[in-house]
Order: structure tokens, then sequence, then C-alpha cells
């Protein structure tokens, strides 16, 4: 028996019974100082040792896949969070460790003064955050099978989190599902949000989005599901007229997710954010999203003269008539083919065409704005470092941990050369403005590619041997070369030789970038952006980053936006105000790395999550 007060290993302060379902109990306990909840298996609802047995396998394999998340949207549970002890009468007790979310739930911030009814513009945020999660979830075998506006929890930040983890994978529920005559408890279903296939024990992951639809009905109407008349025949809900602030397309949406029969809605998540897509892009509105608005922050100031350094900014950057305009970044697409990090993002100079290179050994090209995958190149035996598009969009180059760097014919995907690097694995590579020439970095050595022939035609002799990262400035007449002693250099790519040397107290560089306009140069380091005069390597500006870890930089076509990523956050900064615009935290692993569109309508990030996601930026 598990009561308040009690202390569990000596490390768990049991603090209050916060639920109890047909399998388990949940508290909230106290490590450390630090709220948690505890999820406790009741074995005893199963009353024979094969079927006790069995619960104890799928708990086990709960607590083990959701280890495995790391999304934003879903409690985190780490790697040890799963543990048993014996109580006093000699039984076995299964615990399940998990994050505390604070803030309310739907149910609650429904019923605050003010909140109803939800607004078509908020809902379809919140559904795309829904089917992000969902997405997670499916790609795991998981089900969550108890979708409500109860157990969906709304963070101080606007970040939506599904709770309570009773459901389990599919072949859990079924199974459960079957021993029902068995239990002491009771088949888990929410009245009016439960679809009919999950009530015969068949649930699918098409019944979480029955569950869903149901739940934003009584978000966007403030009534339960089962107040409303349905149509005998199919079971349709009479709803709409109970929401008349919204569309009849985001209407119909909702009819969608709740189709009578599992074949008749969505299949994946996928395409209920391309539906939300098809609602969304004939109206895109300049007005700033108020859930976004609330995180619009100023960058951390480092120097103690911001003004000066806002002036010297705003003279290298061109001047538009029209005021500063708002920007924020609407996520379009997830995109999920690769099966390891997506290290490298390379768009095609006419828009249409994207490549990603990951660490599972592949390339892939993508169209744009569909997302569909167009093929896979496959030729490296090892990891993908690092990929690149050549101006005129018919070469792509990639790197490998197979020291090798590869050309590629596009949009055919025929291998064209593949060239040995001999000292080193290839970390960064880029083009030069015109094309027929690439600049690789192995660290050891940097070399210059005639791109028709494969030959080496030039080595840079003299740069710190901590260098990794490499790019032409936009005219071609010089190079920056980054290292992970924290030095950045340029080099003269026609004469060799080295034509100024600046570093950075902020340590290694993890990436660098000439703006489009050849104008500033941007490097990323743990937690820091610093903004550099490339004629006079003055440090103009440094801005901090809200998360650790390595960062990564892009700038927009128009050279006034850079988008900057560390760990799993992406930030939008306005160089002539020196103002973050937006923050993005839909990856649930480290972003590797960014890219903008040549028109800047679009912003492609690629994660240690194994997906791409597809941004729609919005001024």
């Amino acid at each position: 028996m598990i009561y308040p007060g009690m202390l569990i290993q000596n490390r768990y302060r049991v603090i209050r019974k916060l639920g109890k379902g047909g399998f388990g109990q949940t508290f909230e306990v106290d490590e450390g100082g630090t709220l948690k909840v505890l999820k406790v298996l009741n074995v005893e609802s199963f009353q024979s040792p094969e079927r006790q047995k069995k619960s104890v396998v799928l708990f086990l394999r709960e607590a083990t896949v959701l280890s495995r998340l790391e999304h934003p949207g879903i409690p985190r549970v780490e790697r040890d969070g799963y543990f048993n002890y014996l109580d006093p009468g000699g039984n076995t007790i299964h615990c399940l460790l998990m994050e505390k979310i604070e803030g309310k739930n739907l149910k609650q911030w429904l019923a605050t003064p003010g909140n109803q009814p939800l607004s078509e513009e908020l809902a379809i945020a919140w559904l795309e955050q829904l089917a992000d999660i969902l997405a997670q979830l499916h790609q795991q075998e998981l089900i969550h099978r108890d979708i409500k506006p109860s157990n969906i929890m709304l963070r101080p930040n606007g970040q939506l989190v599904l709770i309570d983890f009773g459901a389990v994978r599919e072949v859990t529920e079924t199974y459960l599902y079957r021993q029902k005559a068995n239990l002491t408890g009771t088949v888990i279903i929410s009245a009016g949000f439960t679809p009919p296939e999950q009530a015969e024990g068949q649930a699918v992951a098409q019944s979480d989005f029955f569950a869903l639809g149901r739940t934003f009905v009584y978000l966007l109407t403030g009534k339960r599901p089962i107040d409303f008349n349905k149509n005998p025949r199919t079971g349709k809900l009479y709803w709409h007229d109970s929401a008349p602030q919204i569309s009849p397309k985001f209407a119909d949406l909702i009819d969608y997710l709740m189709a009578p029969f599992p074949g008749r809605r969505p299949q994946t998540s996928q395409v209920i954010l391309r539906s939300l897509e098809e609602i969304t892009s004939p109206s895109v509105t300049t007005h700033p999203d108020p859930l976004l608005s609330q995180r619009n922050l100023l960058p951390t100031q480092v120097n103690p003269k911001p003004n000066q350094l806002l002036t010297l900014i705003s003279g290298l950057i061109p001047k538009k008539n029209q005021p500063l305009s708002w920007h924020k970044a609407k996520l379009r697409r997830t995109l999920s083919g690769h099966s390891d990090s997506v290290k490298s993002i390379a768009i095609s100079p006419d828009g249409r065409t994207f490549a990603s290179g990951s660490y599972d050994k592949t390339i892939k090209l993508w169209a744009l704005p569909s997302g569909e995958l167009q093929r896979t190149l496959i030729g490296h035996r090892k990891r993908v470092n690092c990929i690149a598009i050549s101006p005129d969009g018919q070469t792509l180059a990639s790197s490998s941990e197979d020291m090798t760097i590869k050309f590629w014919a596009l949009p055919t995907g025929d291998l064209l050369h593949t060239l040995r690097v001999t000292k080193g694995i290839v970390r960064s590579l880029n083009f030069n403005p015109n094309g027929k020439t690439l600049i690789s970095s192995s660290g050891l050595e940097i070399k210059f590619w005639a791109v028709l022939t494969g030959k080496v035609i030039g080595t840079l002799v003299g740069h710190s041997k901590s260098a990794r990262l490499v790019n032409f400035s936009p005219d071609g007449k010089s190079c920056v070369i980054g290292g992970l002693d924290g030095t950045l250099e340029l080099w003269s790519p026609y004469s060799g030789k080295r034509l100024r040397h600046f570093s950075t107290p902020a340590g290694a560089i993890t990436s660098v970038a000439f703006s489009p306009d050849g104008q500033i140069l941007a490097s990323g380091s743990n937690r820091m952006i610093e903004i550099w005069n490339p004629r006079t390597g003055k440090r103009l500006h440094t801005f901090s980053t809200q998360q650790n870890g390595s960062v990564s930089v892009a700038f927009s076509p128009d050279s006034r936006t850079l988008a900057s990523s560390s760990g799993r956050s992406i930030d939008l900064w306005n160089l002539p105000s020196a103002q973050r615009l937006s923050n993005l935290s839909r990856h649930y692993k480290p972003v590797q790395s960014l890219a903008f569109s040549t028109d800047g309508s679009i912003l492609i990030s690629g994660s240690d999550d194994n997906t791409i996601k597809v941004w729609q930026i919005i001024s």
C-alpha cells in the first residue's frame, strides 16, 4: 500500500494520490525537491500468475518505449525511470517515474473565464501540436487510447503535453481487453471520446484520431460530445451549429477525424497536417500569434554598449522603407524517412527541391513545397556528414565518414565522381559562387576540387590545425575557416594567403556563414552566436541561445534574418534590431542543420530525432 508521506527507496516522498485506473495508480512524489509523477502497476488486478507476469512484461515495455521518446509534448521518462521494490508483505511493486507537467489540463483551461469559445486559429495551432505528438507515438507502435481534454496539459509556454499513458501499444490493449473478464479493474472507456472499435477491444492508431476529434468538439463548443444528437444511421454528431466561430473546412476536418470506421479517418498524422495546411494556406495572416508573442524575448547583450552595436549592424544591413515586419514560423510538415540523425540540409537554387544527408548513410531528395520523397541516393558506406548543392542546381556534393566525397547529378541522382580523402574525415564542404570549385575541410587539410573533373586543384597551407568548417564568401574572393580552438580565419582562395585572423572566447566554432550580401559573418558556438564584420574582424554583436549544445546558423536571402539552433530549439533573429523574433521547439532531439529557401518563405531543419521539419516563414 502506498500512502502520502511514505518514503520509497529512501528517495521518493509520496505527496498525494493523483488517480487510479483499471491497471494502476499514479502519485505525486518529491525527489530531492523536484516534483514528479509515479505510476504504480496494480498486479493484483490480474488473477492468474500467467496474466500477472504478462502485465509486468507490458509495463516494462511501456517504460522502455516512453524512455526513448524525447518530445516536448510527452512527459519525460528517464532511462532508469522504471524500478521495483518489495513491500512489507514481500510483494514486488513495479513503478515508473516520469516528469510532472506544470500547468492546467484543457478541461480546466476551458473552464477559466475568458477562454470560451476556442478560436479557430488557436484550435489549428493546438491540433498541429497534438498531431505531431501522435506521430511520435504511432511511430513507436504506441496508441494512447485515452485522449480527452483532461489528459492534455497546457504548459505555461504554450506547449501541449499528452499525459496519462495508462493505455499502451495496440497489442497490449488488445490483450488486456480480451482478458477483461478476469480483471478486477475495467476496460478504460471515456464516455463520448472512445471510438466504437476500441470499445470492442480492437484499438488501432486511428482510434486516437477519433478521440482527438471528439476532444476538439468539446474545446470548440464547451459541450461534452455525449450532449449532442447524432445521426442514428451514421453516428455523425450534429455539433456545427454550436461552433459558429470556425470555418466549414475546419469543421469538416474535425468530422473526418471522427468518422465511424477507422479506415475512413486520416490514416497518419501527416494526413492531418496536410489537411491543416490546405485550410490555412489561403488565409495566411501577418498578425502576431499570441502564444508566440509571449516568447518574444530580447537577446542577451554581452557588450555594455548595445546602441553602438546596433548602429554598426544597421549600417551594414540594407534598410527597407517600410517598418520592421513581424516574423513567425508555422510548422507545415514533418518528414520521416531517415532512420538516423539528419545532419545536413541543402536547398536547390530554384527552391523546388531540397536534399538531406543522414547518419543512416543515405541522401534523400524531397520536393518543395509538397515534401514528397523523390529519390534516395545510396553509395556511402558510412555516415553522411555534409551535403551541398551547386549554384546552378545541377550537382550535389556529399561527404562521409567513409573518407570519400561524392558528386551526384541532379535531379537524376546519378553518381558522377567519388573522391578519396587521405587525411581525416571531411566535416564541411561548399561550392564557390560559380559552382566550378568545391572546398572541403577534414581538419587536417583544406582542399579545393574541380567539380567537372573531381581533381584536386589546390591545398591551403598554414591554417589552424583545428580547422573544421569552411565556406566561401558570396563574391568568391575569400573563404572563412572555423576552428575547434575558437578561431576564425579569412583566406584568399586565389593567392592561398591568410587575410585575417580573429577568435572568440565562446570556444569551438560549430557553424559559420556569410550573409548573402557578404556584409556580415555569423559564427555559432556553445550557446552563443556572434556577428562579425568580415572586412575588419570586429565583433558587432553577440546573441545567447536558450539551450546548451552546438549552434547552427543560416541567413535569410535578404540578409536581415538569422536562424539559429541550439539543442532542440530554433530561434529567428532580426539583425537590424538585434531582437529575437520567434522561438520554435517542435523537434525532440538536437537540431543539426538549417536552411532557408531562396525566397525566404521556407525554413527547413534537420534533427537528431531523425526527422525534417518544414516551416513557413510569415512576415
